[in-house]
């Protein structure tokens, strides 16, 4: 893959153009275009609907939806990143501040006209008013009403990812009875597992933060009786799953993702014993890393046809593409793989083996 790019910034002149392009793509975080792609293409396959002209469509829809949503967050956040993560900072320094903010604008414009194609050829309120949604919560989340400076606000905007495309998907078509089954059990069960799990980042950014005047609600709802709050919002969707099952709004099929339950409190569990920094970015990654495969798995489990196979096997190669060679971090290594395992062996064990 070459050496990383965050090894030293070209300080004479401008990037190359391709140097430039791969730049933008690890700053701005692609590999989560991912998440919305996937959610979008199941929405509209749990309408009978998706076919290889809306796949193909989605995808420089939610590219540009990502570019857009991670280009705002790079320069609203540029004050903060310089201590939470200075190696994503630097790649965004080379490529350029003013470059950045242009790329924002033109992701934007792309996204915006590729949703008002859609809704020119498939007419209705719901779809318009979704794409509404998707651009103001992504914008709003940084800058604007800035709903990541809000304690209650930010964990509630960070369900946005999993829900709001596979929302979108189905509003293209839009359909009542599949509004009730499988979207609105699948979206119910996606926001309270992001709930569970998403203020794990927290644990990594807590100087930026400081910085920025933000305090976590997740990290003070980890304090309380040891992490039962949290520890009862990991429980939360897989206790929705059987109950949607059991009403007959999901097959079941879904009842395959209650296992996960395990890994859910592991992730956490592991979360909460990450003190070192190379801890907290492994317990990160970990988190983010099962995020996108818990989203998968429960998109097939919850609509389990053909159509969500292939958009899920689509989905999950380019994350793994994505994450190795088009991320800043590099993706989940075996070091950091090993240094989050460690971190569910009790402090005991450890020493009597050292």
């Amino acid at each position: 893959m070459g050496p990383p790019l965050t090894a030293r910034a070209h300080r004479t002149g401008r990037p190359t153009a391709g140097r430039a392009l791969l730049l933008l793509l690890r700053s701005c975080s692609v590999r989560f275009t991912a998440y919305y792609w996937v959610g979008f293409a199941v929405g509209l396959a749990a309408c009978g609907r998706l076919g290889v002209g809306l796949a193909l469509l989605g995808v420089p829809m939610w590219l540009a939806y990502c570019l857009g949503t991670e280009s705002v967050n790079r320069i609203a956040d540029r004050a903060a990143d310089e201590v939470n993560r200075p190696e994503r900072t630097r790649l965004c320094e080379e490529f350029g501040w003013s470059r950045l903010t242009a790329v924002a604008v033109l992701s934007w414009g792309v996204f915006v006209l590729i949703g008002a194609a859609l809704t020119w050829w498939h007419p209705g309120l719901g779809l318009p008013a979704l794409l509404l949604v998707d651009i103001g919560v992504a914008i709003g989340y940084s800058i604007g009403p800035a709903f990541k400076r809000h304690r209650v606000l930010s964990l509630l905007a960070l369900t946005a990812p999993l829900i709001t495309p596979l929302l979108t998907g189905w509003a293209v078509y839009g359909g009542r009875d599949v509004l009730l089954s499988p979207v609105l059990p699948a979206v119910s069960v996606l926001a309270a597992f992001s709930l569970g799990l998403s203020g794990i980042k927290d644990i990594t950014d807590v100087e930026g933060d400081r910085r920025l005047g933000y305090s976590s609600l997740w990290l003070a709802l980890a304090r309380i009786g040891r992490g039962a709050a949290v520890y009862a919002f990991i429980g939360a969707p897989f206790l929705l799953l059987a109950l949607y099952v059991a009403l007959g709004h999901l097959p079941a099929s879904a009842l395959a993702s209650l296992p996960l339950v395990v890994v859910s409190v592991l992730v956490v569990a592991a979360a909460s014993r990450a003190h070192a920094a190379p801890d907290r970015e492994a317990a990160r990654e970990v988190m983010h890393q099962y995020t996108f495969y818990f989203l998968a798995l429960c998109l097939l489990a919850c609509a389990p046809t053909r159509a969500t196979a292939v958009a899920v096997t689509a989905g999950v190669a380019y994350w793994l593409v994505a994450s190795k060679a088009l991320h800043w971090s590099g993706g989940l290594t075996l070091t950091q793989l090993r240094r989050w395992v460690r971190l569910l062996i009790p402090a005991s064990t450890v020493k009597e083996h050292s």
